[in-house]
């Protein structure tokens, strides 16, 4: 009975968590909409995001002293080099594609992540995993636009997109291995210093005009760092420990509606028909991957009690 309650558990904790982190990495799109509104470009922005993460993290932790400051373990190193490789080709990928084919793209990951983790950590393919999967591809396709026909394809910004999801699948799954050697805070600290350096050598020409930064402009971008870097990578560490990479990779996904309802309440932008209904599917697919699992111990519990009597 204590082994069906902690899994119970596990599972809500890991659903809460892996949702959570996708809440709080779709506010990135109203950061980045403020920021740009303040004469910033994007290259500035991700350096200022990783720069400010470094700084407000690095500083807890030399408070708080319950994980280490930096990690000496060379799969952690692996794991963030995969995560910034991620962030920059797809950054690059929106510049040359629609952000609608970027995003499909990218998000087939919970799919790869599945095969993967079937394959390399015997994670359970279940009915309910397939049918999620199928229901958020389908929001995926409504949300994005590419329904309605008018894509612009361009082979390097397709390429560059499949290359950030791809390194986002082999970040993920390389959470099973660090996850059991290291701290989450520790990990994303490692990620945000790596990436400051990274970002500022691939657009060291944004850096010199970073000296001219308003307060405005930094407290903003420290908002960004704790809402984009800070909280939701150990949460989505958390919910893969717990879950799985399959269902925190599907659960994921609910950035995307996220980000619109957002952007509809706080920038007042259009939500139409297609993104609505594409919106639905997706929080369907996730009441799919989290509901069957609790349904299937509720009724393991039942036939358990029915055995006994």
């Amino acid at each position: 009975m204590e082994t069906t309650g902690s899994n119970r558990s596990a599972i809500i904790v890991g659903s809460i968590f892996a949702v959570l982190q996708a809440v709080l990495y779709s506010t990135m799109g109203i950061f980045g909409k403020v920021l740009y509104a303040t004469g910033l470009s994007a290259e500035q922005v991700i350096i200022l995001r990783y720069a400010c993460a470094t700084v407000l993290l690095g500083g807890f932790l030399l408070v708080w002293r319950k994980q280490a400051l930096v990690s000496k373990q060379p799969s952690v190193y692996v794991q963030v080099l995969f995560a910034f490789i991620s962030s920059v080709s797809y950054f690059l990928a929106v510049e040359r594609m629609s952000a609608g084919m970027t995003t499909v793209v990218f998000y087939t990951y919970p799919a790869v992540v599945a095969v993967c983790s079937t394959v390399l950590f015997k994670e359970r393919f279940s009915l309910s995993t397939f049918v999620s999967l199928v229901l958020a591809m389908g929001g995926l396709l409504m949300v994005s636009g590419v329904m309605t026909g008018q894509i612009t394809l361009d082979s390097l910004g397709l390429v560059l997109a499949i290359v950030s999801c791809l390194a986002f699948v082999v970040y993920t799954l390389l959470i099973n291995k660090t996850a059991r050697v290291e701290g989450p805070m520790t990990v994303t600290f490692t990620l945000s210093w790596t990436s400051f350096l990274g970002s500022c050598v691939i657009f060291a020409p944004s850096v010199p005009s970073l000296l001219a930064l308003t307060l405005e402009q930094l407290l903003i971008c420290c908002g960004l760092a704790l809402a984009c870097t800070i909280l939701p990578i150990p949460l989505y560490i958390e919910a893969v420990k717990r879950i799985g990479g399959t269902k925190s990779s599907l659960l994921g996904i609910s950035e995307t509606p996220s980000s619109l309802l957002l952007a509809y309440l706080v920038l007042g932008e259009t939500l139409t028909v297609d993104q609505a209904i594409g919106s639905i599917l997706i929080i369907l697919s996730i009441a799919c991957v989290t509901a069957a699992p609790l349904l299937s111990q509720m009724r393991g519990k039942a036939e358990a009690r029915q055995a006994e009597s």
